[in-house]
């Protein structure tokens, strides 16, 4: 079934719905119904009621259920968190807060996240590094950050802070080579190869038909490694 075409009425490319809930939820490694639940909220019973949670990713087109690179950004987070494991409920109490105290209405966008255990913290806001990491699992406690570890470290930002690269890792994956990229003004912004832009999906999908991974490397003029990594990646 064709994909309704969507009018782009903002200036910003990386606003614009862009992306399926598979395609998103292929490109971070996710299960399809976790991203849907982010985006579109999920029911629970409370006290014998059904009550229904919000979402915590608010997507550019909610009718039709696309998202943004920006979308994506934010989905990439989350998959982090969970990879952490970090529960959703604890992740939404964050944002509440960090809504409350920074005025930031995006805090998955503009903030810069790092874990240790599993509490959450922020490092810095719309690229303004904090002094002190904030803990917001506990509702905005501060805490020293030495031993904290980035793992939002994928993210590559604009002077406002916002996200302008995405180099995705799925969640579990092990790598933490930046070969593979997501640029909203490269390849459709679909992932592709760092260096020279070739959509990864293209050279998986002549890897699963039986080509070899020299003969692919000496057509896209490629390392072996990175058609490796294309493959991994779209594999995983």
């Amino acid at each position: 079934m064709a994909r309704k075409r969507i009018e782009r009425t903002v200036a910003d490319v990386r606003e614009y719905p862009s992306y399926s809930i598979d395609e998103v939820a292929t490109y971070i490694g996710v299960p399809k119904r976790t991203l849907r639940s982010w985006v579109s909220g999920y029911k629970y019973k409370n006290h014998g009621r059904v009550c229904h949670a919000p979402p915590v990713i608010q997507p550019a087109d909610q009718e039709h259920l696309l998202l943004s690179f920006f979308n994506l950004v934010e989905a990439q987070v989350l998959a982090a968190t969970r990879d952490r494991r970090i529960g959703v409920r604890q992740v939404r109490r964050a944002m509440e807060f960090l809504r409350e105290v920074t005025g930031a209405d995006r805090p998955l966008l503009r903030c810069v996240f790092a874990t240790h255990g599993s509490s959450l913290y922020v490092e810095s806001i719309d690229g303004r590094r904090l002094k002190n990491p904030l803990d917001v699992s506990r509702y905005g406690q501060y805490v020293f950050g030495k031993m904290l570890k980035k793992y939002l470290e994928r993210i590559e930002r604009d002077t406002n802070g916002l996200p302008t690269i995405l180099y995705p890792m799925k969640a579990g994956q092990a790598t933490r080579a930046k070969v593979i990229t997501i640029r909203p003004y490269v390849s459709s912004g679909k992932p592709s190869l760092k260096k020279s832009g070739i959509m990864a999906e293209i050279i998986w999908m002549r890897r699963r038909e039986g080509e070899k991974i020299a003969s692919l490397a000496r057509d896209f003029r490629l390392r072996p490694s990175e058609i490796k990594a294309a493959i991994t990646y779209f594999a995983a």
